[in-house]
């Protein structure tokens, strides 16, 4: 018997103190000389009445905590945990999961100068901007979207059969959202923007594909001034090499 709730571990209980009742009247009347008379089945189901019960609840609140950490630990597997948002093998592992055919656009979202950020105000106003950006997204990508930290102040959603120019209209109002929404902390605003790189997955492409093209659309924006939109196909192809050179990559 599984114990995953409170309710279950009662469960758990009665159901052992009744078996345990039960089995100490049979022994009771296969061993006692004079059978389940009045005297022996007093002993009969007063012992078990009080060792069954304390015994099987502490069983079963192990049983419970061993259930609740290893829930713990399979969502620390499958998520990033500074924002709770999906980290990189959950967020795969659900695109996946939608099927093969799947369409949609993708997005790759990079803090602004974040090392200035940790640099001005803290570590600490790091990770608050790094929550508040993640909660910015789970809002603001639906029900159907797919949101995941890959890591440091990068981000990545999808979302599911829209097509881009309508993922652009969602990404600019995220972009929107965090520029006007600065964060609070030690009685300070810490304000930031972000850069988005937009890209369309089709039914035949890998999303390993789909994401570079996001990527490049990304170094654009940086490269552009930062703080916008920029789908991919928009303006020169761009590479991370030459991001590196002009001084915007990872900026």
């Amino acid at each position: 018997m599984s114990v995953a709730t409170e309710r279950d571990a009662w469960k758990l209980v009665f159901a052992v103190t009744v078996v345990s009742v039960i089995f100490s009247l049979l022994i009771t009347y296969l061993v006692a000389p004079e059978g389940l008379t009045y005297y022996a089945m007093v002993p009969a189901v007063a012992v078990p009445l009080i060792v069954a019960p304390p015994t099987s609840y502490f069983v079963a609140r192990m049983m419970l905590r061993i259930h609740r950490l290893n829930q713990r630990l399979e969502y620390l597997v499958r998520h990033d945990e500074l924002t709770g948002l999906l980290n990189r093998n959950a967020f795969f592992e659900r695109l996946e999961q939608l099927g093969e055919g799947v369409t949609g656009s993708i997005a790759i979202c990079d803090i602004d100068r974040f090392k200035s950020i940790n640099d001005t105000f803290g570590h600490l106003a790091g990770d608050a901007t790094i929550r508040k950006i993640a909660d910015t997204l789970r809002d603001m990508a639906g029900p159907d979207g797919l949101v995941a930290r890959f890591g440091g102040e990068e981000f990545v959603f999808f979302f599911p059969n829209v097509a881009l120019d309508l993922a652009r209209s969602r990404a600019e109002a995220i972009c929107a959202e965090v520029n006007g929404n600065p964060v609070r902390i030690a009685g300070k605003e810490v304000r930031c923007t972000l850069s988005i790189g937009l890209s369309f997955l089709e039914g035949k492409q890998t999303s390993d594909g789909a994401l570079a093209l996001a990527d490049k659309a990304l170094y654009r924006a940086k490269n552009a001034g930062r703080n916008q939109v920029v789908l991919s196909g928009e303006g020169p192809e761009t590479t991370v090499a030459d991001a590196v050179r002009k001084g915007t990559a990872g900026s």
